[in-house]
């Protein structure tokens, strides 16, 4: 057989191939795929949990704060005028006194001989004076009947003079005893409480040297001073809250009783005086006080509370809710501080009838933030 030509075999063993392709199965379909998810839109900002509440309107009068020490009304470091030795000590430290209580004495046995003695030589010139008088008595009568001359008559008024003139004399030294000896005697010159008094009896006390100190503190005297600019509308007779920081004493019925119409040259201030009434012993002499004054006239405020101010540079702000619900900081001023609240005005402009304030910023708040009430 002649051998096949080359073309002829290809075309025959691509025939063969053919038949065996056809011979099999199709392959089955490929499984059907879901779609793949359109991408979630982009999540906004979370809202922020907030308490929101309308500020108060509120009239607020402007005052001013001061400070100073409470100072009692009197106060007094007692000593006797003469000299003797101390016997007894008739009061206790602390203790409270009326005017004229007896607070501590002298020996005074010298000082009642003196009196006795005194006392004998004015009954002597009185029974002196009593025999110069009846001597003149009948002298004068005498002298009527002319059994005595004018010399022995005038004698007579001349020794009754003498006598009176003694007793006048004796009754002054008589006084003077008396005034020594009350002068062993330490008094309270008004009511007050006592603050100092002597370790023990028995020493020898000179003039003038100090024994009692008595200080009343039924009424204080609070010493404080103001700017100029505060004091210019600050008249005797305005009634003020005084209060002890440390102790939480208040009152606000103090009155300022002295306005200094005169600047201190040492501290370029005004000094101001306040009187505040101490019936039941609260304030304490010496101790720090802060006084608010009044300082112009009254105005419309706002009271919100206090964790709501936040600082702002260049002063204060206040968080509030938008008409649409978002944050939004406005500038305030800060008119006081009153506890747990702040009075407040807005800064360049009013505000909208219905504006929430937000009473407790969390931390982190940005303006456009979007707010939720959180209830309760």
């Amino acid at each position: 057989m002649p051998p096949l030509r080359p073309a002829l075999l290809l075309a025959l063993a691509a025939a063969a191939c053919g038949r065996r392709g056809a011979d099999r199965p199709p392959p089955p379909p490929a499984p059907a795929t879901a779609p793949a998810p359109a991408p979630a839109p982009a999540a906004g900002p979370a809202a922020a949990a907030a308490h929101l509440a309308a500020p108060e309107r509120v009239r607020f009068a402007p005052r001013v704060t001061a400070t100073g020490t409470l100072k009692a009304r009197q106060a007094s470091v007692l000593a006797v005028s003469v000299a003797g030795t101390l016997e007894r000590v008739a009061v206790r430290r602390g203790q409270e006194v009326r005017e004229g209580a007896l607070l501590a004495v002298l020996d005074t046995g010298a000082a009642s001989a003196a009196v006795r003695q005194a006392e004998a030589a004015v009954a002597a010139a009185r029974a002196q004076l009593a025999l110069a008088e009846d001597a003149l008595a009948r002298t004068e009568r005498l002298r009527r009947e002319e059994g005595a001359s004018e010399a022995q008559a005038t004698q007579a008024r001349a020794q009754r003079d003498l006598a009176a003139a003694h007793l006048a004399a004796a009754q002054a030294q008589a006084e003077q005893a008396r005034v020594h000896l009350s002068h062993h005697r330490l008094v309270a010159p008004f009511a007050g409480v006592v603050t100092r008094v002597p370790d023990g009896v028995g020493i020898t006390v000179s003039p003038g040297v100090p024994l009692v100190t008595l200080v009343t503190t039924r009424e204080l005297v609070l010493e404080t001073s103001l700017t100029q600019s505060e004091a210019a509308e600050l008249r005797p007779g305005a009634r003020v809250a005084v209060s002890l920081p440390g102790i939480g004493a208040r009152t606000a019925d103090a009155v300022v009783t002295v306005v200094v119409p005169a600047v201190d040259a040492a501290t370029n201030r005004v000094p101001v005086e306040i009187a505040v009434p101490n019936p039941d012993g609260r304030f304490l002499a010496n101790a720090y006080a802060r006084a608010d004054l009044p300082r112009g006239a009254e105005r419309d405020a706002f009271r919100v509370p206090a964790p709501a101010l936040v600082q702002r540079t260049g002063g204060h702000a206040v968080w509030v809710a938008g008409a649409d619900g978002k944050a939004r900081a406005l500038p305030v001023r800060l008119l006081a501080e009153e506890g747990e609240t702040a009075v407040i005005v807005p800064e360049g402009g009013a505000w909208p009838e219905g504006l929430r304030v937000v009473t407790d910023p969390p931390v982190g708040l940005a303006e456009g933030t979007a707010l939720a009430q959180v209830r309760g």
